[in-house]
């Protein structure tokens, strides 16, 4: 239910996290009907996350009732680990069932709480519904950015179609669930379609362009990556080109004056830090 090792150590080297994490000892072993009850009446979210991972093989036909409910619970990851939880149950299926006939219907927080669930199932079959609902207007933006992060999570080829036609939306946070998605699927390296992105209207869009091109180490969109880090307004932007630039390993002669230039004068440390360090990978 973790986002793949590769994506997660790019994501570390762009923003410095750490990703020891604690507890990971104790995931899929223990657990109890007692505890897993306790941990949801607690109402803390990482509290019901580490309880239900503990309980991972637990086998407990009547715990299915108390974790069901947790599917609509205001926290994203308690969603996502409720899901993963379910289905490792025999009510996989009919869960599966219920959230794709959610998105058929126009309430757009359960739909966004289906999408988030149907990636922890992981059933190919559901990339329909998802698709469909990804470009039904009448769902919220939020709710779209969930279903297309879940095609993403899935990662099968049917997914890469929805995925590209939802990068031009009008709606900002379904572009960045298309990039998010289309970034984290295997075998997926066509960043035409990410290029223009680079420059749109909104910031978040811009750097998560920008960061998706470099993970992707697209052959494309050195120019616009270029003019970013040069002139984006945004630190955040132009940190996520010159690392791009960096990944792509793009020739000096096209990114190597820019990055020098980021690298000596940009008014953010981390943009001159990380166009310091990309231009020891240019190509020449």
């Amino acid at each position: 239910m973790r986002i793949k090792k590769a994506i997660k150590l790019a994501i570390a080297a762009v923003f410095g996290i750490s990703l020891a994490g604690g507890g990971a000892a104790q995931a899929g072993r223990g657990g109890s009907p007692a505890a897993i009850q306790l941990a949801i009446q607690s109402g803390s979210p990482d509290t019901i996350k580490a309880e239900l991972e503990r309980a991972e093989f637990l086998v407990c036909a009547g715990c299915v009732d108390m974790v069901l409910p947790l599917v609509d619970n205001p926290d994203a990851g308690v969603r996502q680990v409720a899901g993963w939880w379910l289905a490792r149950r025999a009510v996989s299926v009919q869960v599966q069932a219920q959230m794709e006939a959610r998105l058929g219907q126009p309430d757009s927080t359960a739909a966004r709480n289906a999408a988030d669930v149907l990636a922890e199932l992981h059933q190919p079959s559901s990339i329909p519904a998802l698709a469909a609902g990804l470009s039904n207007p009448l769902f919220s933006g939020q709710a779209r950015g969930a279903m297309a992060r879940a095609l993403g999570t899935i990662d099968r080829p049917a997914a890469v179609s929805p995925l590209v036609s939802a990068l031009g939306d009008a709606d900002a946070q379904v572009k960045t669930g298309a990039l998010l998605a289309l970034r984290s699927m295997g075998g997926f390296r066509d960043g035409t379609n990410i290029v223009p992105l680079v420059n749109d209207a909104d910031a978040g869009v811009r750097a998560e362009a920008a960061i998706t091109l470099g993970m992707l180490r697209a052959t494309v969109g050195t120019g616009a990556l270029v003019s970013a880090l040069k002139s984006d307004p945004s630190a955040t932007v132009r940190k996520n080109a010159a690392w791009a630039l960096g990944e792509m390993h793009a020739s000096t002669g096209v990114a190597g004056g820019a990055l020098q230039t980021a690298a000596a004068s940009d008014g953010s440390p981390l943009v001159r830090s990380l166009a310091g360090i990309a231009l020891t990978r240019l190509s020449q």
